[in-house]
Protein backbone atom coordinates (compact mmCIF):
# COMPACT_ATOMS: atom_id res chain seq x y z
CA UNK A 1 0.00 0.00 0.00
CA UNK A 2 1.67 3.29 -0.52
CA UNK A 3 2.25 6.12 1.62
CA UNK A 4 0.19 9.39 0.99
CA UNK A 5 2.40 12.71 1.30
CA UNK A 6 1.08 15.84 2.26
CA UNK A 7 2.44 18.71 0.40
CA UNK A 8 1.81 22.05 1.76
CA UNK A 9 2.89 25.37 -0.18
CA UNK A 10 3.01 29.34 -0.19
CA UNK A 11 3.22 30.97 -3.37
CA UNK A 12 5.40 33.65 -3.03
CA UNK A 13 6.23 35.15 -6.44
CA UNK A 14 5.14 38.64 -7.40
CA UNK A 15 4.04 37.88 -10.84
CA UNK A 16 0.86 35.31 -11.37
CA UNK A 17 2.11 32.06 -12.50
CA UNK A 18 0.32 28.68 -13.73
CA UNK A 19 -0.26 26.21 -10.93
CA UNK A 20 1.55 22.94 -12.57
CA UNK A 21 4.26 25.09 -14.16
CA UNK A 22 4.69 26.27 -10.57
CA UNK A 23 4.51 22.55 -8.71
CA UNK A 24 6.77 21.26 -11.59
CA UNK A 25 9.37 23.56 -10.77
CA UNK A 26 8.69 23.42 -7.11
CA UNK A 27 8.96 18.78 -6.41
CA UNK A 28 11.71 19.37 -9.20
CA UNK A 29 13.60 21.09 -6.36
CA UNK A 30 13.05 18.04 -3.78
CA UNK A 31 15.45 15.05 -3.50
CA UNK A 32 14.21 11.31 -4.58
CA UNK A 33 10.97 12.96 -6.54
CA UNK A 34 10.39 12.73 -9.86
CA UNK A 35 7.66 13.27 -11.74
CA UNK A 36 6.76 15.13 -14.85
CA UNK A 37 4.12 17.83 -15.91
CA UNK A 38 1.76 15.28 -17.43
CA UNK A 39 1.64 13.59 -13.90
CA UNK A 40 0.98 16.80 -12.61
CA UNK A 41 -1.98 17.82 -14.63
CA UNK A 42 -3.20 14.71 -13.77
CA UNK A 43 -3.38 15.21 -9.96
CA UNK A 44 -4.73 18.30 -10.53
CA UNK A 45 -7.62 17.22 -12.68
CA UNK A 46 -8.24 14.15 -10.32
CA UNK A 47 -8.99 16.42 -7.23
CA UNK A 48 -5.37 15.96 -5.59
CA UNK A 49 -4.64 19.87 -5.40
CA UNK A 50 -6.37 22.28 -3.45
CA UNK A 51 -5.62 26.25 -3.53
CA UNK A 52 -6.42 28.30 -0.59
CA UNK A 53 -8.61 25.53 0.79
CA UNK A 54 -10.51 25.28 -2.22
CA UNK A 55 -10.40 22.25 -4.34
CA UNK A 56 -8.43 23.30 -7.83
CA UNK A 57 -9.14 20.79 -10.90
CA UNK A 58 -7.52 23.14 -13.86
CA UNK A 59 -3.73 22.97 -14.36
CA UNK A 60 -3.69 26.45 -16.25
CA UNK A 61 -5.08 28.34 -12.57
CA UNK A 62 -3.08 31.32 -12.29
CA UNK A 63 -1.42 31.58 -8.95
CA UNK A 64 -1.01 35.44 -6.96
CA UNK A 65 1.23 35.66 -4.41
CA UNK A 66 0.09 34.34 -0.82
CA UNK A 67 -1.94 31.45 -2.17
CA UNK A 68 -1.47 28.70 -0.24
CA UNK A 69 -1.64 24.70 -1.98
CA UNK A 70 -1.79 21.56 -0.80
CA UNK A 71 -1.02 18.64 -2.74
CA UNK A 72 -1.56 15.06 -1.70
CA UNK A 73 0.14 12.69 -3.53
CA UNK A 74 2.68 9.34 -3.88
CA UNK A 75 6.08 10.60 -5.34
CA UNK A 76 7.69 6.93 -4.14
CA UNK A 77 7.36 5.12 -7.44
CA UNK A 78 5.92 5.37 -11.07
CA UNK A 79 4.69 1.67 -11.10
CA UNK A 80 1.18 0.74 -10.69
CA UNK A 81 0.88 -0.92 -7.19
CA UNK A 82 -1.25 -3.90 -7.79
CA UNK A 83 -4.26 -4.37 -5.28
CA UNK A 84 -5.39 -8.02 -3.58
CA UNK A 85 -8.51 -8.85 -6.19
CA UNK A 86 -12.05 -7.41 -4.89
CA UNK A 87 -14.51 -9.98 -4.48
CA UNK A 88 -17.32 -9.28 -6.31
CA UNK A 89 -14.86 -7.86 -9.54
CA UNK A 90 -15.85 -10.40 -11.96
CA UNK A 91 -14.00 -11.42 -15.10
CA UNK A 92 -17.05 -11.63 -17.89
CA UNK A 93 -14.46 -12.15 -20.66
CA UNK A 94 -10.86 -12.56 -21.29
CA UNK A 95 -7.93 -13.04 -24.26
CA UNK A 96 -4.83 -11.90 -24.70
CA UNK A 97 -5.79 -8.27 -25.74
CA UNK A 98 -8.52 -7.38 -23.63
CA UNK A 99 -10.63 -8.18 -20.75
CA UNK A 100 -14.40 -7.85 -19.89
CA UNK A 101 -15.05 -7.02 -16.53
CA UNK A 102 -18.21 -6.65 -14.52
CA UNK A 103 -17.53 -4.06 -11.59
CA UNK A 104 -19.49 -4.00 -8.37
CA UNK A 105 -20.52 -0.70 -6.53
CA UNK A 106 -18.51 0.86 -4.21
CA UNK A 107 -15.26 0.11 -6.79
CA UNK A 108 -13.32 2.99 -7.49
CA UNK A 109 -11.87 2.64 -11.33
CA UNK A 110 -8.79 4.75 -10.83
CA UNK A 111 -7.09 6.52 -8.74
CA UNK A 112 -8.19 10.10 -7.17
CA UNK A 113 -8.84 12.16 -4.64
CA UNK A 114 -9.52 9.85 -1.58
CA UNK A 115 -8.74 6.38 -3.25
CA UNK A 116 -5.07 6.27 -4.46
CA UNK A 117 -4.39 2.55 -4.62
CA UNK A 118 -7.53 0.31 -3.40
CA UNK A 119 -8.81 0.48 -7.34
CA UNK A 120 -10.21 -1.17 -10.29
CA UNK A 121 -6.77 -0.21 -12.06
CA UNK A 122 -5.06 -1.16 -8.93
CA UNK A 123 -6.73 -4.95 -9.32
CA UNK A 124 -6.16 -5.25 -13.21
CA UNK A 125 -2.35 -4.58 -12.88
CA UNK A 126 -1.61 -7.89 -12.55
CA UNK A 127 -3.53 -8.94 -16.36
CA UNK A 128 -1.93 -5.95 -18.26
CA UNK A 129 0.18 -7.53 -20.73
CA UNK A 130 2.65 -4.79 -21.63
CA UNK A 131 4.98 -2.07 -19.06
CA UNK A 132 2.67 1.04 -18.17
CA UNK A 133 4.90 3.77 -19.77
CA UNK A 134 3.70 1.90 -23.86
CA UNK A 135 0.65 3.10 -22.92
CA UNK A 136 -0.65 6.88 -23.60
CA UNK A 137 -1.05 7.32 -20.27
CA UNK A 138 1.08 5.32 -18.09
CA UNK A 139 -0.60 6.28 -14.72
CA UNK A 140 -4.26 4.29 -15.81
CA UNK A 141 -2.84 1.50 -17.74
CA UNK A 142 -5.59 -0.63 -19.59
CA UNK A 143 -8.45 1.91 -19.13
CA UNK A 144 -10.56 2.81 -21.94
CA UNK A 145 -13.68 4.24 -19.99
CA UNK A 146 -15.10 4.54 -16.35
CA UNK A 147 -18.51 4.36 -14.54
CA UNK A 148 -18.83 6.20 -11.59
CA UNK A 149 -18.16 4.71 -8.05
CA UNK A 150 -21.83 3.90 -7.38
CA UNK A 151 -22.56 2.40 -11.04
CA UNK A 152 -22.34 -1.17 -11.52
CA UNK A 153 -21.86 -3.46 -14.58
CA UNK A 154 -19.66 -3.79 -18.03
CA UNK A 155 -16.35 -2.50 -18.83
CA UNK A 156 -13.91 -3.54 -21.61
CA UNK A 157 -10.55 -3.20 -20.25
CA UNK A 158 -7.23 -3.07 -22.75
CA UNK A 159 -4.25 -5.30 -22.20
CA UNK A 160 -1.86 -4.16 -25.09
CA UNK A 161 -1.28 -0.64 -26.33
CA UNK A 162 -3.05 -1.23 -29.61
CA UNK A 163 -5.75 -2.54 -28.04
CA UNK A 164 -6.20 0.51 -25.94
CA UNK A 165 -5.81 2.78 -29.41
CA UNK A 166 -8.34 0.16 -31.24
CA UNK A 167 -10.76 0.83 -28.53
CA UNK A 168 -10.52 4.09 -27.73
CA UNK A 169 -10.67 4.85 -31.61
CA UNK A 170 -14.29 3.08 -31.50
CA UNK A 171 -15.13 5.06 -28.01
CA UNK A 172 -14.29 8.51 -29.69
CA UNK A 173 -16.55 7.53 -33.21
CA UNK A 174 -19.32 6.19 -31.04
CA UNK A 175 -19.30 2.99 -32.55
CA UNK A 176 -19.22 1.10 -29.04
CA UNK A 177 -23.03 0.43 -27.26
CA UNK A 178 -23.17 0.91 -23.61
CA UNK A 179 -26.81 0.06 -22.75
CA UNK A 180 -27.41 0.63 -18.61
CA UNK A 181 -30.89 0.25 -16.47
CA UNK A 182 -31.95 2.36 -14.07
CA UNK A 183 -34.50 2.77 -11.38
CA UNK A 184 -35.77 6.69 -11.72
CA UNK A 185 -38.38 8.64 -9.58
CA UNK A 186 -41.69 9.72 -10.11
CA UNK A 187 -45.01 10.17 -8.51
CA UNK A 188 -48.28 9.34 -9.32
CA UNK A 189 -50.37 11.22 -11.58
CA UNK A 190 -47.00 13.42 -12.33
CA UNK A 191 -46.62 15.68 -15.51
CA UNK A 192 -43.35 14.20 -15.88
CA UNK A 193 -41.87 13.48 -19.52
CA UNK A 194 -41.34 9.52 -18.98
CA UNK A 195 -45.05 9.34 -17.63
CA UNK A 196 -46.33 10.59 -20.90
CA UNK A 197 -44.41 9.00 -23.73
CA UNK A 198 -42.48 5.70 -23.79
CA UNK A 199 -39.45 7.11 -25.09
CA UNK A 200 -37.30 10.05 -25.40
CA UNK A 201 -33.71 11.53 -25.91
CA UNK A 202 -31.98 14.12 -24.00
CA UNK A 203 -29.62 16.49 -25.81
CA UNK A 204 -28.37 19.35 -23.50
CA UNK A 205 -24.04 19.92 -23.15
CA UNK A 206 -22.74 19.23 -19.47
CA UNK A 207 -20.32 21.23 -17.57
CA UNK A 208 -18.63 21.32 -13.99
CA UNK A 209 -20.60 22.90 -11.44
CA UNK A 210 -18.65 26.16 -10.32
CA UNK A 211 -19.99 26.08 -6.97
CA UNK A 212 -19.27 22.50 -6.23
CA UNK A 213 -16.64 20.39 -7.98
CA UNK A 214 -18.16 17.09 -7.56
CA UNK A 215 -21.09 18.16 -9.28
CA UNK A 216 -21.63 18.20 -12.95
CA UNK A 217 -24.55 20.61 -14.33
CA UNK A 218 -26.52 21.17 -17.25
CA UNK A 219 -24.87 24.25 -19.22
CA UNK A 220 -26.30 27.25 -21.51
CA UNK A 221 -26.21 26.35 -25.04
CA UNK A 222 -22.78 26.99 -26.59
CA UNK A 223 -21.54 26.59 -23.40
CA UNK A 224 -20.34 22.76 -21.68
CA UNK A 225 -19.83 19.60 -23.92
CA UNK A 226 -22.53 18.07 -26.04
CA UNK A 227 -24.06 15.01 -24.16
CA UNK A 228 -26.92 12.72 -25.53
CA UNK A 229 -28.68 10.27 -23.61
CA UNK A 230 -31.85 7.70 -24.94
CA UNK A 231 -33.87 6.89 -22.84
CA UNK A 232 -36.91 4.15 -23.09
CA UNK A 233 -39.26 3.02 -20.39
CA UNK A 234 -39.68 -0.78 -19.04
CA UNK A 235 -41.44 -0.23 -16.64
CA UNK A 236 -43.96 1.90 -14.79
CA UNK A 237 -44.64 1.98 -10.89
CA UNK A 238 -46.82 3.95 -8.75
CA UNK A 239 -43.53 5.99 -7.40
CA UNK A 240 -41.11 5.34 -9.87
CA UNK A 241 -40.03 3.41 -13.80
CA UNK A 242 -37.37 1.27 -14.73
CA UNK A 243 -36.00 2.70 -17.67
CA UNK A 244 -32.84 1.37 -20.44
CA UNK A 245 -30.55 4.07 -21.43
CA UNK A 246 -28.13 4.37 -24.74
CA UNK A 247 -25.63 6.55 -24.40
CA UNK A 248 -24.23 8.83 -27.91
CA UNK A 249 -21.68 10.24 -25.40
CA UNK A 250 -19.79 9.40 -22.30
CA UNK A 251 -19.83 12.52 -20.57
CA UNK A 252 -19.17 12.55 -16.17
CA UNK A 253 -22.68 11.43 -14.40
CA UNK A 254 -24.33 12.14 -17.83
CA UNK A 255 -27.17 9.89 -17.31
CA UNK A 256 -27.59 10.93 -13.58
CA UNK A 257 -27.77 14.44 -14.55
CA UNK A 258 -29.65 14.56 -17.43
CA UNK A 259 -32.42 12.56 -15.89
CA UNK A 260 -32.00 15.07 -12.65
CA UNK A 261 -32.84 17.83 -15.54
CA UNK A 262 -36.13 16.65 -16.71
CA UNK A 263 -37.14 16.14 -12.70
CA UNK A 264 -36.65 12.36 -12.81
CA UNK A 265 -33.17 11.72 -10.96
CA UNK A 266 -32.04 7.87 -10.30
CA UNK A 267 -33.22 6.68 -7.05
CA UNK A 268 -30.57 6.22 -4.26
CA UNK A 269 -28.18 8.96 -6.20
CA UNK A 270 -26.40 11.17 -3.61
CA UNK A 271 -25.49 13.72 -5.60
CA UNK A 272 -28.75 14.55 -7.32
CA UNK A 273 -31.62 12.61 -5.67
CA UNK A 274 -34.31 14.54 -4.37
CA UNK A 275 -37.06 11.85 -2.62
CA UNK A 276 -38.30 13.46 -0.06
CA UNK A 277 -42.15 12.84 -1.28
CA UNK A 278 -41.72 8.76 -1.45
CA UNK A 279 -43.94 7.23 1.19
CA UNK A 280 -42.06 6.37 4.20
CA UNK A 281 -41.03 2.79 3.26
CA UNK A 282 -39.69 3.97 -0.45
CA UNK A 283 -37.91 6.45 1.05
CA UNK A 284 -35.92 4.10 3.45
CA UNK A 285 -35.05 1.94 0.51
CA UNK A 286 -33.80 4.68 -1.36
CA UNK A 287 -31.63 5.99 1.45
CA UNK A 288 -30.28 2.71 2.47
CA UNK A 289 -29.30 1.81 -1.11
CA UNK A 290 -26.25 3.83 -0.82
CA UNK A 291 -25.86 5.07 -4.32
CA UNK A 292 -27.81 5.77 -7.55
CA UNK A 293 -29.89 2.82 -8.87
CA UNK A 294 -27.82 2.58 -12.23
CA UNK A 295 -26.30 -0.63 -14.06
CA UNK A 296 -24.09 -1.15 -17.26
CA UNK A 297 -26.09 -4.21 -18.59
CA UNK A 298 -25.01 -4.37 -22.39
CA UNK A 299 -22.16 -3.46 -24.09
CA UNK A 300 -21.43 -4.16 -27.80
CA UNK A 301 -17.54 -3.09 -29.86
CA UNK A 302 -15.70 -4.57 -32.48
CA UNK A 303 -12.66 -6.96 -31.22
CA UNK A 304 -9.59 -4.57 -31.59
CA UNK A 305 -7.63 -6.93 -33.23
CA UNK A 306 -9.82 -9.47 -35.33
CA UNK A 307 -12.45 -7.09 -35.73
CA UNK A 308 -15.15 -9.53 -34.84
CA UNK A 309 -18.49 -8.15 -32.99
CA UNK A 310 -18.34 -9.01 -29.62
CA UNK A 311 -21.66 -8.62 -26.89
CA UNK A 312 -22.21 -9.12 -23.71
CA UNK A 313 -24.96 -9.02 -21.09
CA UNK A 314 -24.93 -9.32 -17.34
CA UNK A 315 -28.04 -8.79 -14.81
CA UNK A 316 -28.27 -6.07 -12.20
CA UNK A 317 -27.01 -6.74 -9.14
CA UNK A 318 -29.14 -8.77 -6.15
CA UNK A 319 -29.77 -5.58 -4.27
CA UNK A 320 -30.46 -3.38 -7.20
CA UNK A 321 -32.90 -6.23 -8.43
CA UNK A 322 -34.59 -6.48 -4.64
CA UNK A 323 -35.14 -2.54 -4.74
CA UNK A 324 -36.50 -2.44 -8.21
CA UNK A 325 -38.81 -5.64 -6.53
CA UNK A 326 -39.73 -2.99 -3.85
CA UNK A 327 -40.78 -0.34 -5.90
CA UNK A 328 -42.60 -2.98 -7.98
CA UNK A 329 -44.84 -4.36 -5.20
CA UNK A 330 -45.58 -1.10 -3.39
CA UNK A 331 -49.39 -0.25 -3.84
CA UNK A 332 -49.94 -3.54 -5.84
CA UNK A 333 -51.55 -5.06 -3.07
CA UNK A 334 -48.87 -7.92 -3.54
Amino acid sequence: MSLMNNYQIIYQNDSAGRLDKFLLEFFSKLNGVACTRSYLQRLIKNGCVTVNSKRCLKPAYLLHSGDRIVVECDFSSNSITQAEWHPELKIVYQDNYLAVVNKPAGLVVHPGAGTMDNTLLNMIAGIIEEDPESFPDSSRPGIVHRLDKGTTGLMVVAKTALSHAALSSQFEKRTIERSYLGLVYSTPRSKRTIDSVDTGKISEPLGRDPTDPRRIKVMQSGQGKRATTNWQVVERFTYGSLLKFKLETGRTHQIRVHMAHIDTPLIGDPLYGDWRNLPGPLLRAAESFGRQALHAYKLTFLHPTTGKKLSFHCDAPDDMQKLVERFRRYGSGV
